[in-house]
């Protein structure tokens, strides 16, 4: 049943989980207060993004974002202690329903932490912005970047470029326990930060680097702008190179029987459609989902090329081409949805595609992990294509070469390694006698 249903929020208002883990429906009409917290939290997402809310709206962001209307409009820490558990109970019911992958509204707690008891870390000192500091501007990280940064050097990047960016000032500012200053970029801070996230264990060095890359770009910003009196200073982490790794012929093949085995519905298509043409139009392009999860209708031309448009790929600088297998054209065209432009319209959040696409990778007996999503198909097609005899650097729009073998699977591209031309211990000699 729950497959069948068509996630809302209206319908999510029916379900509730209780007190042993187990989905239960609830009366709404005797909801109370829950119904009145729904009411304000429809209303005011609404009013600031001029449309209604879907389920896939109920995550940390928007959570941070109607919050904080609340706090500018003066209301109390009561009021904002139920909408954010509004939002926590609500996600954890998506969750047991299928609709939403498990999120962490932890970033949240930052915003009522002192008042509202919430135990955020020992606050880092007040920022120096008097004499000592010269210059520095008396604004947080987050006003640097809303009010500055982002008009002058983000501009036309994607939604999911100022989330990150979003999401590392948030982190710095419940590690500081307080709003993290223009003031509090430092060597000594900034290395204390970045020290305690590798301690932590729980990200990769990529990401770190990630973090620690986006605040030299903010704190060089506010130096240009003479917001700072002194360049960044932030050491970078070293990121091991990991081997690229596609999957194989088999494993492409047991995939695309899971894709064709999934149950349930995606909006108004079927699973078990939507999979096997999501995964045969990236292995075909070798494009990003980011991108291929744009394309549209009329991007597609009765011969079977699709043009995938500057402004859904990364960088957006110029189009692409490719030329589409005759299953792949026939699979896009068992999805169509009249009245629908995209051809993989997706209903829910960015994040479930991931959390959906990892339940298929395990029907296939195929591991499930960050290395192993939509980009190991990206990695799959560019081996398969090189070791066939093209070239994978212009099939990529890669500048370089150096870039496009991060991506080749040795294993595929039967590049030569020492056990292929070189004699075995004593081989050479029993070979000579």
């Amino acid at each position: 049943m729950k497959d069948r249903t068509e996630p809302t929020i209206a319908e999510l208002n029916r379900w509730t989980v209780g007190l042993d883990g187990e989905l239960k429906q609830r009366d709404v009409k005797v909801a109370g207060g829950q119904n009145k917290v729904l009411g304000s939290v429809l209303s005011d997402f609404e009013t600031i993004l001029g449309r209604p809310m879907e389920v896939c709206d109920i995550n940390p962001d928007v959570a941070i974002m109607l919050i904080l209307k609340m706090k500018r409009d003066g209301a109390r820490q009561r009021g904002m202690r139920a909408r954010y558990d509004w939002f926590v109970g609500r996600a954890e019911t998506a969750f047991r329903l299928g609709w939403l992958p498990r999120q962490d509204f932890d970033d949240v707690k930052e915003l009522f932490a002192k008042s509202a008891g919430f135990g955020a870390a020992s606050p880092l000192p007040a920022a120096n912005v008097g004499s000592a500091a010269g210059t520095i501007a008396n604004i947080s990280l987050s006003e640097l970047l809303e009010i500055h940064y982002i008009p002058s050097r983000l501009i036309g990047k994607s939604q999911n470029t100022l989330r990150l960016y979003r999401h590392t000032i948030r982190k710095l500012n419940r590690w500081a326990g307080r709003d993290f200053m223009v003031a509090d970029l430092n060597v000594q801070t900034c290395a204390r930060y970045i020290g305690d996230l590798m301690a932590s264990g729980t990200l990769s060095p990529h990401t770190i680097e990630k973090e620690a890359t986006q605040l030299r770009a903010l704190w060089n910003f506010a130096y240009r702008k003479r917001m700072h009196t002194d360049a960044a200073e932030i050491a970078p982490v070293s990121c091991p190179d990991r081997i690229p790794d596609a999957w194989t012929r088999d494993e492409m093949v047991a995939l695309m029987k899971a894709c064709e085995s999934a149950k349930g519905m995606i909006g108004k298509i079927e699973a078990s459609k939507f999979w096997p043409a999501l995964v045969s139009l990236i292995y075909d392009c070798g494009e990003r989902i980011s991108a291929v999860m744009q394309i549209r209708r009329d991007d597609i031309d009765s011969q079977g090329w699709v043009t995938v448009r500057g402004e859904y790929r990364k960088g957006k600088t110029r189009d692409k081409r490719y030329k589409l297998r005759p299953e792949t054209v026939a699979r896009i065209n068992a999805i169509k949805v009249i009245g629908e432009p995209l051809i993989l319209p997706w209903p829910m959040s960015e994040q479930y595609l991931w959390h959906k696409f990892g339940k298929v990778l395990k029907s296939a007996g195929l591991p499930s992990n960050r290395r192993t999503k939509f980009h190991k198909i990206r990695r799959t097609c560019a081996s398969d294509f090189e070791a066939a005899g093209g070239n994978a650097t212009k099939l990529l729009d890669h500048d370089n070469r150096r870039t496009t073998m991060r991506y080749l699977d040795p294993r595929v591209i039967r590049e030569v390694q020492p056990a292929d031309i070189v004699p075995g211990i004593g081989q050479e000699v029993a070979a000579n006698e």
